[in-house]
């Protein structure tokens, strides 16, 4: 109630358009690369719509420095001036600290835009639901058109080798390029339709509108065949209802145990073949890193360098990162730079576990956790550009910075 009393005051009308905005932005840049399929487009609409507003909000609230003025937010900002730094000192860095600078200041533009809209529980909680129903719906779609449409084999020879989810299919809608990206960003949002079934209060159709969502983000994560997204969506499914101790979360916990029974019985083989594929010579670039790692540990390579790896006989191919984003943050940044990372992660965490109080703080963990399982093997860079990793990682480190400890505990589902 205080919150639409507070929209309706003529004192408040300023902030509900920020408001407004800022919701639009972030529903644009969280969905965005579902319907858009010119990578220009996403773009232009992610500065007319996400970053200028933010920025002029930015200004209007004198840099927000309640924003920063925290563990996580110093962290973050020392993060964030050391890649700066690094472009400007670390002759190998890839590009100039013009693109470093841009690049730093969309991050902080974004994080900040989520943190404040995170202080308005109910109109995020609504976003949330706006983006997930999309997701889900999008993911339906692409199971409908490949598989109904295009006529596609369910057979797990042929999809795992040959048919791996990443695109809708059509008109170039949906397609996130690469089977793993595809994975990883759509078990984001089976963890936030997990957040909403057992932290908010639902109706019954309600609940079963969400559990159809579910199924549909479910199979596909699970038929792109990424083992990071599969490890990383059980991680953070775990961590949110292990933090929502009611009716729904250990009903979802006893289901989820019996469905993997009943999936390594049925699918033992196939469990099997996948255990034997291993880490798909991770291994090889892991211990070429290893060899390398006094040439670089301190100082780093370089911001944005490559890591350039050939692999051995009979492969003749050659990857250009370290297929692990701590690897390779610490193959750029040296040691000073992969510090201050794990610090910023360890300092959201101890963030969100005080204000566990908040279902958005808990939300916000347990997205951390997917994204850092995701990390150890999948993701490649998060200094770049609006891409989907920005939904994986920066998207969680906006939630932590802006819940706000002794908030009440409004939204929670409690018993239900």
């Amino acid at each position: 109630m205080r919150f639409t009393q507070r929209l309706t005051t003529p004192g408040a009308v300023l902030p509900t358009v920020w408001l407004w905005i800022l919701a639009l932005g972030l529903f644009v840049q969280l969905t965005g690369l579902l319907f858009n399929n010119d990578g220009s487009r996403y773009a232009t609409q992610m500065y007319l719509l996400l970053f200028v507003p933010a920025l002029l909000l930015l200004l209007w609230r004198r840099l927000s420095l309640d924003t920063w003025r925290q563990a996580p937010g110093l962290v973050l900002l020392g993060l964030l001036a050391w890649v700066v730094l690094c472009s400007v000192f670390n002759s190998g860095s890839a590009k100039d600290s013009a693109y470093w600078l841009k690049i730093v200041g969309l991050i902080l533009l974004y994080v900040f835009a989520v943190a404040n809209l995170v202080r308005h529980q109910k109109a995020f909680n609504g976003l949330l639901v706006a983006v997930v129903v999309l997701a889900a719906l999008f993911a339906w779609l692409t199971l409908y058109y490949q598989f109904g449409v295009l006529d596609k084999s369910l057979e797990y020879n042929k999809i795992r080798f040959a048919g791996r989810l990443s695109e809708l299919g059509w008109r170039g809608l949906a397609d996130l390029k690469h089977p793993v990206i595809a994975g990883l960003y759509y078990g984001v949002f089976a963890v936030l339709l997990t957040y909403l079934f057992v932290g908010l209060k639902l109706r019954v159709w309600q609940a079963i509108v969400l559990a159809l969502g579910m199924l549909g983000l479910l199979a596909y994560v699970l038929l792109t065949f990424s083992r990071g997204a599969w490890f990383s969506t059980m991680a953070g499914g775990l961590v949110l209802l292990l933090l929502f101790p009611n009716t729904r979360s250990r009903s979802l916990l006893g289901a989820g145990c019996v469905l993997i029974l009943i999936a390594v019985y049925l699918f033992w083989p196939e469990i099997q073949n996948e255990r034997a594929v291993g880490v798909n010579n991770r291994d090889l670039i892991w211990g070429n890193w290893s060899e390398r790692l006094p040439a670089f540990w301190l100082a780093g390579a370089g911001a944005g360098v490559d890591f350039q790896f050939a692999f051995p006989r009979p492969h003749y191919s050659s990857v250009i990162h370290a297929h692990s984003l701590y690897l390779q943050l610490w193959y750029e940044y040296g040691i000073v730079g992969i510090v201050l990372f794990v610090l910023l992660l360890l300092s959201l965490l101890w963030k969100g576990w005080q204000c566990r109080a908040q279902p958005l703080a808990r939300l916000g963990i347990a997205l951390l956790v997917y994204a850092m399982v995701a990390m150890v093997s999948d993701v490649y860079a998060i200094f770049h550009r609006p891409s989907p990793y920005w939904v994986l990682f920066w998207f969680p480190v906006g939630i932590l910075l802006g819940v706000q400890p002794g908030k009440a505990d409004e939204q929670s589902a409690g018993s239900a």
